[in-house]
């Protein structure tokens, strides 16, 4: 009996350390605790791919800097410590926004030493130096996939650097949206890039709500947009109603008669007897800071009113101009190239509206707004001049 009890004694053990092991099994973490889990960012950028990081990106690599790349959604989310953060990019910026980029550098002056790549469209892209830079990632503009993906992008990848894409071209609600709620995770910034979103959204859905009220009575005016980028003899490019300068002008009610000769989706110089044969009601030059270009019409930091306007006198000198609608109705406007393609650019919608329809939205100011999101998001300072109506 004694005996029974010893062996029942020994079985009920037994079995209670069984229970207790498989209760520790059910409940042993996984090789990836859920902390670890939930710190990861993954991100679907504007061509539909996945990636997933297990921090956020501390270097990558940009393009088109100075013409709606990432460069001024990262100073936005970064501040003064965005060159920390760039491994290589395009001379886009110094040689296209010269003004830009002398008034940034008097406040970041560390972004002189980031190592120029090359522009990944041009001949010039150092590959070799992109693919040994050890950076996280790159994050360019849509636009300039057709020019990577064949040859730049498979090697970018192999060398671990995958490729990310963001929009700011199409100049949709949607794809500006996207493309800064994609840079806040990838930068661990997302409260910041609510931010910026909010800021855009708040300028510019009460214009496309208003501008949809108009066109019910009102017919779209025709528009000529030209970067005066050249001389009076060079033309510049101009742009379809779904691209860049282009689509603001539709998206605000307006419409570019390029898109009569313009393929989608694309700028491109029109022929000076299509713009007489058009007599667009309106003109909006682009001007930047291009040295090279002494002719160009320059606006921005180093703008300057009279030179600004002794320089478009000279584009309205050419011939058969005198004639056009626009011209003979002072309905000609100068705005700085740079403020398109960029969350900002709610500043320039607001002066293309202020341009198509002046009697409806005589009430916005653009360079205010503009003036606004340097003091709110950037770490630069805002000076210079941005929108010029021709007088």
């Amino acid at each position: 009996m004694k005996k029974r009890k010893i062996m029942m004694m020994i079985a009920f053990l037994l079995i209670a350390i069984l229970m207790t092991t498989c209760s520790t099994q059910a409940v042993a973490p996984s090789s990836t605790s859920p902390t670890e889990s939930s710190s990861k960012i993954t991100i679907t950028d504007l061509v539909g791919e996945t990636y997933t990081f297990d921090k956020p990106l501390e270097s990558v690599i940009i393009n088109w800097s100075g013409s709606g790349g990432p460069f001024m959604t990262m100073s936005a989310l970064l501040g003064k410590d965005v060159w920390k953060y760039i491994a290589g990019m395009d001379d886009g910026l110094p040689v296209n926004r010269m003004d830009m980029y002398e008034q940034y550098i008097k406040t970041v002056p560390e972004l002189a030493d980031i190592p120029i790549f090359g522009g990944m469209d041009s001949e010039d892209f150092n590959l070799e130096a992109a693919m040994a830079s050890g950076a996280d990632a790159a994050i360019i503009p849509l636009g300039l996939r057709s020019a990577v993906q064949e040859n730049i992008q498979p090697k970018l990848e192999a060398a671990g650097i995958p490729v990310i894409y963001m929009d700011y071209h199409a100049e949709t609600i949607e794809n500006h949206s996207k493309s800064t709620e994609l840079l806040g995770k990838l930068f661990g910034k997302e409260e910041r890039a609510k931010e910026l979103i909010d800021f855009y959204t708040s300028h510019v859905t009460v214009i496309y709500d208003k501008v949809e009220k108009i066109l019910k009575t009102e017919d779209r005016p025709r528009v000529y947009i030209e970067v005066g980028s050249g001389s009076p003899e060079k033309y510049g490019n101009s742009y379809a109603n779904d691209y860049m300068w282009g689509g603001i002008c539709y998206n605000v009610g307006g419409y570019s008669i390029a898109g009569d000769v313009l393929q989608a989706g694309t700028a491109g110089i029109v022929e000076p007897e299509f713009v007489l044969s058009s007599n667009p009601d309106k003109i909006i030059f682009t001007g930047s800071y291009w040295p090279n270009a002494p002719e160009s019409i320059r606006l921005g930091f180093q703008g300057n009113k009279a030179s600004t306007k002794k320089l478009v006198a000279a584009y309205l000198d050419r011939p058969g101009y005198n004639e056009l609608n626009a011209v003979k109705n002072g309905e000609v406007y100068v705005i700085h190239h740079g403020v398109g393609r960029e969350m900002y650019d709610c500043a320039s919608i607001e002066a293309f509206a202020k341009y198509i329809f002046p009697e409806h939205f005589a009430d916005l100011d653009p360079t205010a707004t503009l003036r606004e999101y340097y003091e709110t998001f950037l770490p630069y300072e805002f000076d210079g001049i941005w929108y010029m109506k021709y007088n």
